[in-house]
């Protein structure tokens, strides 16, 4: 079963969980959690999770580097700054962690989140496709 969600339901589905993720990166010691996480965990979730919603949001019909290289320019950001946040460390570790998750992201939206959700502009291209080979 495919569904199509509203355009507005999958542009707020990858940005308020950006603005969190950029939030927690900046906040002094991070955002409490009623459990202990890993620090690799919570970073490769993250970008896993926002390199799919970014491609489903607005890279619909791209192959996957547009998301990828914008969500690895966002890692590169973060860390830079955290460079210059007293409370905050940047950390080489952290940006193989997110490219990983960014890697899953891209697997995941090509295998899962494609199969499971119709895409906009693409449902329609194959659609004519079909039409113009009958």
């Amino acid at each position: 079963m495919t569904l199509a969600p509203p355009r507005w339901l999958t542009v707020v589905g990858f940005w308020i969980p950006f603005a969190f993720a950029t939030y927690a990166a900046f906040a002094p010691h991070g955002v409490p959690l009623p459990f202990e996480v890993s620090d690799i965990i919570l970073h490769a979730l993250a970008f896993t999770y926002l390199t799919a919603a970014l491609w489903l949001a607005h890279c619909v019909g791209d192959r996957g580097w547009k998301p990828a290289l914008w969500m690895m320019a966002y890692g590169v950001a973060i860390e830079a700054i955290q460079a210059f946040e007293p409370t905050r460390s940047a950390e080489i570790k952290d940006l193989m962690v997110d490219a990983f998750g960014i890697a899953l992201g891209v697997l995941a939206y090509r295998h899962v989140v494609s199969k499971l959700v119709i895409v906009r502009g693409v449902e329609r291209s194959e659609q004519s496709r079909s039409e113009g080979a009958s």
